[in-house]
Parts: C-alpha cells; sequence; structure tokens
C-alpha cells in the first residue's frame, strides 16, 4: 500500500514536470491577438497598444495613459501629412478601442474624445492640446442616473413587502 503511494506521488510530479515545461508567458508582440478579455488583460492590452513604438513618431508626440497630446501651430502640417505621426497615432487609438471600449485617459478623455480633437486639428491645421480636457459631464450624469435608479427601486422595496 505504501509504495503505490510513493508511485503515486512521482507519477504526479513528473507530470507536474512536464506541464511547466510547456509553459510559455502571454508575451504577445500583438495585442488584438485575443479581444475578448478579463477585465485586467483588458487594461494590460491597452497599455501594450500605447507602448507600440513607431519611427514616424517623436516621443512627444507618443499617447501616454496621461492622455496628452501637444501638437504646436508650426508643427500640425508634419504630424499630420499623410504617412505622418497621425496615422501612427490613429492606429494606437483604434486598438485601445478594440481591446478595451470604455477606456478612459487619466486627463478624463475617452478614445473618441482624442479621436474627434486630433481630426478636427488636422482638417482645420490648428495646434491643439489634450493635456487638460473638459470631459461632456457622461459620467455626471451616469452618476446621477444610477442613484435615481437605485433610490426608486429601493422605494418599490419598501412598498411591495411593507404591506
Amino acid at each position: 500500500m505504501e509504495n503505490y503511494r510513493v508511485r503515486f506521488l512521482w507519477f504526479c510530479l513528473g507530470i507536474l514536470l512536464l506541464l511547466l515545461n510547456c509553459v510559455q508567458a502571454n508575451n504577445w508582440p500583438q495585442p488584438l491577438k485575443n479581444v475578448n478579455l478579463s477585465p485586467f488583460w483588458q487594461w494590460r492590452s491597452a497599455y501594450e497598444c500605447m507602448s507600440n513604438e513607431s519611427a514616424r513618431c517623436s516621443a512627444n508626440y507618443k499617447i501616454k495613459l496621461s492622455g496628452a497630446v501637444v501638437v504646436s501651430q508650426s508643427e500640425v502640417v508634419e504630424y499630420c501629412k499623410p504617412g505622418g505621426c497621425v496615422e501612427h497615432v490613429y492606429y494606437v487609438l483604434k486598438c485601445i478601442h478594440y481591446v478595451k471600449r470604455d477606456f478612459w485617459f487619466a486627463n478624463k478623455a475617452t478614445v473618441l474624445d482624442l479621436n474627434r480633437t486630433i481630426s478636427q486639428a488636422c482638417a482645420t491645421e490648428s495646434g491643439f492640446n489634450t493635456t487638460i480636457f473638459t470631459s461632456s459631464g457622461m459620467k455626471t450624469l451616469q452618476k446621477v442616473y444610477m442613484s435615481l435608479f437605485s433610490s426608486l427601486l429601493a422605494l418599490a422595496f419598501i412598498a411591495i413587502f411593507n404591506m
């Protein structure tokens, strides 16, 4: 009986070692490999999208977690030209949108907000700065609706079960 347990233990350890040899880390060079991700992996993939390097863009024009992109009036033509940095920025924003649709930058801007700001600036050839971004107030409205809905739901439960 004792010999059987020792063999079984060695067998389990052998299987474990074989499985550990087959394990690889998830160091995907392409964050769009799987877009059906858990929230943690969505954030990680969005960060990997922002880590995508391009020779066309200098470090000043890269999108960071802060959401800050500053392009002066004199630099906007070079920034927005076909094959310029703006194409790489649009690719990064599209990548972020695919892996995490509800992504908010630190300045409270969404991917759509940055897309609109950059598109409008390139169309009018005017400089832009997304460091300080004025939010549309949507989060405030969502908080108001949620608290109103919760209050009405609580009142409904009180009315139903307090008869």
